[in-house]
């Protein structure tokens, strides 16, 4: 009975651990593709989450869904290739000993992936390049005005509200949601510009030195805005002046007779702009005693109901704006908008027309009527302190119910992070009468924060998990309160 037993229990753990690794492979791959298929931000989001590497899911629910691309399919192949050699090998040996191995197999499941992906690197980068070269060569031949945006914030609303103006004149073309990478973009160009479009709208994203260059070799724009510098991406950069000489990139990328556009309020790209003497420079701001500036806003006026403001042009031309968005600091995305279609050129009449339906980005202070009489405003996309302050001062204008603020903290500053976590829970103790933290870790700078300025700690709840909070809210939300989701951590910051 025995020796019956032990081949069929050696076969049944057989195939259990190769099942176990292969759905280890799937998920480490998910990983490696939310890290954009780099090899060094994968090992270091596994040094940064040790307790992921025996788990066989890290996510129950992910936000983001591992997609098998061309390239995941092409990884996967190859890493199923070099687990069938490992195990044609190890079924020379002896039983225990097979199983010992594909055991051990099954716990280096991320360094076969890394391996596979270093293997595979060579055969990507040719694929990547001849991707590129046709895109080049398409946007060469149709040659329409390329508009590029960047900065810390206030890129992707900046190119969203430019692409609605300049649509009521032009036939546009913007890159859709934050694709802001060459492949990316690369991908829209292929794919969705077609001849007849005059403007082609750009954003552009940056992780680390040359990012925004290789962009801009691939589009060639000729106007480029910065809208705002700041610690965004801090853990990446490691020092402010090289997220500075990352979006200058896009400047120094121009042509002769490019047009540079850059947000005058804000310090650093007025010291860029002091520094820029061979292209067209064109500031835009709130302070009405710079003359330097191409388009201004002044009289700003904002609730809970929109924005209102007179925006006057270098002649001293005012005509008011007003639109249904939510926040101050969308002036200055406004601003960043009008500044580029005056230059295409729209006059202030016409763009003050256009914005009057200006709806906001998806996920950036976009107001949306909750089930029970409860309004939430979803800001899950933002992820920068200036903007996190800001959408608060916003929850603050509300009237009436009860503030609530449901936020993982904020990422990626380096050793800024703990301190301006901790500012936004004393910002929020001045506004909210209920906060949920959402990652008991991530989030303990805000609690700090909290109670430092005396928030009743009977208020605070930290979750696990966003699904746990929502589960949360049935006992204390009611018709009337106003909720604020406040970002929206990747799934390789799940805790």
């Amino acid at each position: 009975m025995a020796n019956i037993l032990l081949p069929i229990i050696g076969v049944i753990t057989i195939g259990a651990l190769l099942l176990i690794t292969i759905l280890r492979l799937i998920m480490f791959l998910h990983m490696l593709q939310l890290e954009g298929y780099r090899s060094k931000r994968f090992i270091k989001w596994l040094i940064n989450n040790p307790n992921k590497i025996l788990a066989v899911r890290t996510i129950k629910e992910p936000k983001k869904k591992l997609v098998f691309t061309a390239r995941a399919t092409r990884l996967s192949i190859l890493m199923l290739m070099l687990l069938s050699f490992v195990i044609y090998n190890l079924s020379k040996l002896s039983l225990i000993i097979f199983i010992s191995g594909i055991f051990l197999t099954s716990f280096f499941a991320p360094f076969l992936l890394i391996l596979s992906n270093i293997l595979i690197y060579p055969l990507e980068t040719v694929i990547n390049n001849l991707y590129l070269r046709l895109a080049k060569k398409k946007i060469k031949k149709l040659k329409p005005k390329v508009i590029a945006i960047t900065g810390s914030y206030g890129k992707t609303s900046t190119k969203d509200f430019l692409a609605h103006i300049l649509s009521t004149k032009y036939k546009v073309l913007k890159v859709p949601g934050s694709f802001n990478t060459p492949m990316g973009i690369c991908k829209i160009i292929r794919g969705e510009l077609k001849p007849g479009h005059e403007i082609f709208i750009v954003e552009m994203g940056a992780r680390e030195k040359g990012d925004i260059k290789e962009l801009c070799e691939l589009v060639k724009p000729e106007v480029g805005t910065i809208t705002a510098i700041g610690p965004q991406h801090l853990e990446m950069f490691k020092t402010i002046k090289n997220i500075i000489d990352t979006k200058y990139e896009l400047i120094e990328s121009l042509p002769a007779n490019g047009i540079a556009v850059f947000n005058n309020d804000d310090e650093n790209c007025r010291h860029l702009a002091n520094r820029t003497h061979d292209k067209k420079v064109l500031r835009y701001g709130i302070n009405k005693n710079n003359k330097k500036l191409h388009l201004m806003a002044m009289d700003i006026s904002t609730s809970n109901q929109g924005i209102y403001f007179l925006a006057q042009n270098s002649r001293g031309d005012a005509v008011p704006f007003y639109c249904k968005l939510l926040g101050k600091h969308s002036v200055y995305n406004i601003l960043a908008a009008a500044t580029v279609a005056l230059e295409f050129g729209m006059s202030l009449n016409e763009i003050a027309e256009a914005i009057k339906i200006l709806e906001p980005t998806p996920h950036r202070l976009q107001l949306i009527r909750g089930a029970g009489g409860v309004t939430v405003i979803d800001d899950a996309f933002n992820t920068n302190p200036v903007g996190a302050k800001m959408a608060l001062e916003v929850l603050g204008e509300f009237k009436g119910g009860r503030k609530v603020l449901v936020t993982p903290g904020l990422v990626e500053l380096g050793e800024r992070e703990y301190e301006e976590n901790k500012q936004i829970g004393i910002a929020a103790a001045k506004v909210c009468d209920f906060v949920f933290l959402i990652g008991p870790k991530r989030t303990k700078p805000i609690f700090e924060g909290l109670k430092e300025a005396g928030f009743p700690e009977t208020n605070i709840f930290v979750e696990k998990s966003l699904k746990d909070a929502t589960e949360k809210f049935k006992d204390i939300l009611k018709a009337g309160d106003v909720v604020l989701f406040e970002n929206d951590l990747p799934d390789t910051y799940n805790e």
